[in-house]
């Protein structure tokens, strides 16, 4: 059996570098182990750092809805406003347009009713002129046929006498008809007293004595039209 060699000193050198060699590889190995755990580490705390830096972006962001609410609504407000100013206006404009178009109306209306008044006027005053004539153009016919009526002779046949008889009615309804149209014809008869409302003298009357002259003969018939004297009756006294 051989026999060991004694160790020299540069044989502990090695030995002694061999261990802390061992030892270095060992740590190395151990840090090696504990290495990948720090990854899973940071990458469970990278989501947690996430949610926690998200958070105050989530939150600002649910601040600042109101705010852009509260904008809308002011606009909202504003629009609205302007809106009501601008359908206010128009009322006003609306309403002085009607109070304008009234005001002519009422004129317009009030020009109408003098124009209708006017025309009603001119009507009855032509009616009346109407009237008036023919009634003139009367007169003549009745004061001659009273006239032939009063000088009638006594000495009369019965066949005369019933001509003149129905002359004297148709006059008399001729007068009626006349009444009818307010036109009145004024006949004095022969021996009343004499009446200055609606007859004319045309002569003095003799007999100075006499307080009520009285009428002997009939010149001329009077006449009214709508109760109004157009042409006095014309006696002798």
């Amino acid at each position: 059996m051989p026999k060991k060699k004694p160790a020299t000193m540069k044989d502990l050198a090695d030995l002694k570098n061999q261990n802390q060699s061992q030892s270095s590889g060992q740590s190395q190995n151990a840090i090696d182990e504990t290495t990948p755990t720090t990854p899973a580490q940071s990458q469970s705390t990278t989501p947690t750092d996430q949610i926690n830096i998200n958070q105050p972006t989530q939150t600002t962001s649910t601040t600042e809805q109101p705010t852009s609410s509260g904008n809308a609504d002011a606009n909202t407000h504003s629009a609205n406003a302007q809106t009501s100013n601008a359908i206010s206006s128009k009322e006003q404009e609306l309403l002085q347009e009607i109070e304008t178009l009234k005001a002519k109306n009422l004129r317009l209306l009030a020009d109408i009713q003098n124009l209708l008044r006017q025309n009603q006027i001119d009507i009855e005053r032509a009616k009346k002129t109407l009237k008036t004539e023919i009634a003139l153009a009367m007169v003549d016919f009745v004061t001659s046929m009273h006239l032939a009526f009063t000088y009638l002779p006594d000495n009369l046949d019965d066949k005369t006498r019933n001509f003149i008889r129905q002359l004297q009615l148709s006059l008399e309804s001729s007068i009626k008809n006349l009444q009818s149209l307010n036109i009145e014809l004024l006949i004095p008869k022969v021996g009343e007293p004499f009446n200055s409302e609606y007859m004319n003298a045309v002569n003095t009357p003799t007999d100075e004595a006499s307080n009520l002259p009285t009428i002997k003969s009939v010149v001329t018939v009077g006449l009214k039209v709508d109760g109004q004297l157009v042409k006095p009756a014309q006696v002798l006294l």
